[in-house]
């Protein structure tokens, strides 16, 4: 399927049109960004969350792992204000 000169043409006008836009208003395009950023920073921390909590949970079902037990155990009682 063959696309003639003049569909490119129009879609290249449209392409100028859109780059003209942002370039006259990049308060949208710094909102736009900021958007994006907390979007993918929530998104990151949600995951994150989620994959501990998963972690956490076949941990206890599995009895935890000795070793960091004693280790966290031990950092307890070193620590000031634990008895």
């Amino acid at each position: 399927m063959a696309v003639s000169d003049e569909d490119k043409l129009k879609r290249f006008d449209q392409l100028v049109a859109v780059i003209e836009k942002t370039y006259h208003r990049p308060a949208s395009l710094m909102g736009r960004g900021l958007l994006v950023g907390l979007m993918s920073g929530l998104g990151a921390t949600i995951g994150v969350a989620i994959v501990l909590a998963l972690l956490g949970f076949l941990l206890r079902e599995l009895g935890g792992l000795p070793i960091i037990g004693e280790w966290l155990s031990d950092a307890g009682k070193i620590l000031p204000g634990r008895r």
